[in-house]
């Protein structure tokens, strides 16, 4: 049987293909499809894209310490950086959350301070939150790029095990 840590593998490494399936989809998109704005979403597809990466990047910072450098800086109030600069952005973070998951003990607890005081948390509640504040905004790019006549992809794990079977090997017996 799979050990947590291999499930929690798995899940960031379809989230880091379901983010690489979603970007693909939105490289043709024009400036002004990019800057479209879709009822029932977060608002522009632009703003939707960063969203999520500022997100990811947030929730490596909290799991891992990660301090991004200004490559990783995206700005609402900018210029949409473009569609490759999100995608190396995801791609990055994306392969570090694979990393968090993979060495995370289940019972490891997060600490810190914030405005609010002093907080803490078990690290599995960033994880999952992390996975699923992805597939919900990955959700709402696929209804914006319906909305603009473009097939979007289909991010679910059956087409990610499609996707990877070829290249599966089942995990070593832990017995």
């Amino acid at each position: 049987m799979p050990s947590d840590n291999e499930i929690l593998t798995r899940l960031f490494e379809h989230n880091r293909w379901a983010n690489g399936d979603m970007l693909a989809a939105c490289r043709e998109l024009t400036p002004e499809q990019l800057e479209a704005e879709t009822p029932g979403t977060y608002g522009r597809l632009s703003h939707t894209l960063i969203h999520l990466a500022r997100a990811q990047g947030g929730y490596l910072r909290t799991l891992a310490n990660w301090q991004p450098g200004p490559e990783h800086r995206l700005e609402y109030d900018e210029p949409f950086p473009g569609v490759e600069r999100i995608t190396a952005h995801l791609a990055f973070t994306g392969q570090r959350l694979i990393r968090v998951a993979r060495g995370i003990s289940p019972g490891h607890v997060l600490s810190g301070t914030d405005d609010e005081g002093p907080w803490s948390l078990p690290a599995w509640v960033v994880l999952l939150q992390a996975a699923y504040h992805a597939t919900e905004h990955r959700q709402q790019v696929a209804t914006a790029l319906t909305g603009l006549g473009v097939e979007p992809p289909e991010p679910d794990l059956w087409t990610y095990w499609e996707a990877i079977k070829g290249n599966w090997q089942p995990p070593a017996d832990d017995a």
